[in-house]
């Protein structure tokens, strides 16, 4: 009885040629290399003699191009549609942003809202680096990563942690932003910009400029949003930056009573954890 015998993949190159192959789709610019320099790239992985051959037949077909075209599709369309008023005002350069952003995140999150917050992070950066000078950019781009959290959070299970602190602290703790508020700091009138947003009229805008704050409000179903006065806004912003404040009792009772604050003791767990939970 004659014997058969069986090409078996080792367990760990099938994983270097699967990891490989996950790369070469993430990256265009990776492809190329492997065709100019495929020792340099190869070398990267645990391959088989076999697996180095089929990959470098694979860069070079016409589908590999198509492949990499869809990956980016899918990894640009939950930055588009959490983050839009972002995206149109980076216009063009917001593919050239993304391949940026993608050189060092080279992996997509499962998690949309994670992926949009890491591009939120890096947008961040080059707005620091002065990469991007427009100020509404900036504040467009916080505004919508706010409005992001809020949605992505699990707002009734936050509800119930923030009035089982207040049940457990006495009325002399130390007092935070209630968790399901967020004020932003806006250098033109932010009603008016976000209005015309989203009616995508294309910038420059003449709006009015100084200081506006707008409070987010997501206690309720529907997200509140309101202009404040801008001595209330750096106040709640000095609250939510934990900066000791010299207030009275009855202005602090009067922004818990308004739902902006939430007494706690500075070592009460549940309070942070319902911050952290958005």
């Amino acid at each position: 009885m004659g014997a058969s015998l069986f090409l078996i993949e080792h367990p760990m190159t099938m994983l270097g040629f699967q990891k490989a192959m996950c790369d070469l789709i993430a990256s265009p610019d990776l492809c190329e290399q492997l065709i100019e320099s495929p020792d340099e790239v190869l070398r990267r992985y645990d391959l088989s003699d076999r697996d180095r051959h089929r990959l470098q037949e694979v860069v070079q077909q016409p589908g590999m191009v198509v492949n990499c075209a869809l990956y980016r599709a899918n990894r640009l369309a939950p930055i588009y549609n959490l983050l839009p008023d972002t995206c149109f005002l980076l216009g063009n350069k917001l593919i050239t942003e993304a391949i940026e952003f993608w050189k060092d995140f080279d992996q997509s999150r499962l998690q949309f809202n994670e992926e949009v917050e890491r591009f939120g992070d890096f947008l961040r950066k080059r707005i620091a680096l002065g990469v991007h000078r427009d100020a509404i950019l900036a504040d467009v781009l916080e505004y919508e990563l706010v409005v992001n959290k809020f949605r992505f959070m699990q707002r009734s299970e936050v509800l119930a942690r923030v009035e089982s602190a207040n049940a457990a602290v006495s009325e002399a703790g130390r007092i935070y932003l209630h968790p399901l508020i967020r004020v932003l700091l806006f250098r033109h009138e932010p009603r008016a910009l976000l209005a015309l947003l989203s009616d995508r009229c294309s910038p420059p805008f003449q709006l009015e400029q100084g200081e506006f704050w707008l409070l987010l409000d997501a206690k309720a179903e529907e997200l509140q949003t309101k202009v404040i006065p801008s001595d209330l806004g750096r106040l709640l912003a000095a609250i939510d930056a934990e900066s000791e404040l010299a207030m009275s009792d009855e202005d602090v009772q009067l922004l818990k009573e308004s739902g902006l604050v939430v007494r706690s003791i500075d070592n009460l767990q549940s309070c942070h954890e319902a911050r952290a939970a958005i």
